[in-house]
């Protein structure tokens, strides 16, 4: 049922077979969907299929909300790919490849490597109003957004192989993830960027501090100093993921804090940040900022005074993204290489 999509939210009517559920995908937003027995008029019987009994014919699936129909079918979108490649530990480690449209694997194509946050969650195929792939690949960019190691979905040991350390695995994942597409004909690795947010951001400043392969990175609410995010709104347990406390021991907490790499600081930077965001606080972005600014790093600082944790305004979201695509065209430019 879910192959290809998002499903979930199922609720299964009493004394029927019909379900109703949620489906979406990168290039979808939710819909209102039904699974159910006679929906097209045909009668379904059961019928042995090895050791389990299946539905014969499998059961219809129908859209019955239309609210973006129209809307979507004037997008014009890239592929999805869906790829596994050997990350830390030799371990398999997922990752979606997304096109832009018109794409031409003949031509030469920058890169944008999308990390996401959490870091216990992944990045599966529901539709995103915020940091939505299939849009940041229209403007002329191969995106790639590996699920490294901490991500959930591929089982509690994949997800706790970084309890204790959470930057080594997912910078290794994510500098094996480059290797991987850098090594596809169609990139041009001359043109290689990276952006995240929240545990993204995070990895940014990581980055930032460990490699200069990146053009540029965008770092969206990023944590910059595990010290000062004793003024987050979320601090009990962090000796969990941490493996301790700031107060407890110092020298675990600095290897794995991107502030005390900051004398290896390159790469240009767009910092992004909200006033309200108490998760990540603003500090976090204008210590990451300042730093740079004050290391003649290129970098740039774009205040949202009434968001938090998340853009969530119309027109905010608006500028945000015009940044985001700027500060791309700025530094690596955008489409294919001429």
């Amino acid at each position: 049922m879910t192959k290809g999509n998002s499903d979930h939210d199922l609720v299964t009517i009493k004394g029927m077979m019909v379900s109703a559920f949620v489906r979406s995908n990168f290039g979808m937003p939710a819909s209102l969907n039904v699974l159910g027995n006679n929906l097209d008029g045909k009668d379904r019987d059961y019928k042995q299929d090895g050791q389990h009994l299946v539905l014969d014919p499998p059961f219809e699936v129908r859209q019955i909300d239309q609210f973006n129909s129209t809307l979507v079918s004037t997008w014009d979108i890239g592929e999805v790919k869906n790829v596994t490649y050997k990350g830390a530990d030799d371990e398999d480690v997922q990752m979606w490849i997304v096109h832009p449209p018109k794409f031409d694997q003949s031509k030469k194509w920058p890169l944008l490597m999308m990390i996401h946050g959490g870091p216990h969650n992944a990045i599966t195929t529901d539709f995103h109003y915020r940091w939505n792939a299939h849009l940041f690949a229209s403007k002329g960019y191969v995106v790639a957004i590996p699920n490294f190691h901490g991500s959930s979905g591929f089982g509690q040991k994949f997800t706790d192989s970084i309890t204790g350390d959470m930057a080594t695995k997912p910078f290794i994942d994510v500098m094996k993830a480059t290797d991987y597409m850098e090594a596809l004909p169609y990139i041009d690795k001359t043109r290689t960027t990276a952006a995240g947010a929240s545990y993204g951001g995070y990895m940014m400043a990581w980055l930032n501090g460990h490699t200069d392969r990146y053009k540029a990175m965008i770092c969206h609410a990023g944590v910059y100093n595990w010290h000062s995010m004793m003024a987050s709104d979320f601090v009990r347990g962090r000796e969990r993921p941490l493996g301790a406390m700031p107060w407890g021991d110092q020298a675990k907490i600095d290897k794995q804090n991107p502030q005390r790499f900051a004398a290896n600081f390159k790469t240009p930077t767009l910092v992004m940040h909200g006033e309200k965001d108490y998760r990540v606080p603003i500090t976090q972005g204008m210590e990451y900022y300042n730093t740079l600014r004050i290391k003649g790093v290129p970098t740039r600082f774009v205040y949202f005074p009434d968001e938090n944790h998340w853009v969530m305004k119309p027109q905010n979201s608006r500028l945000w993204h015009r940044e985001f695509f700027a500060w791309l065209e700025k530094h690596v430019g955008s489409g294919p290489t001429k």
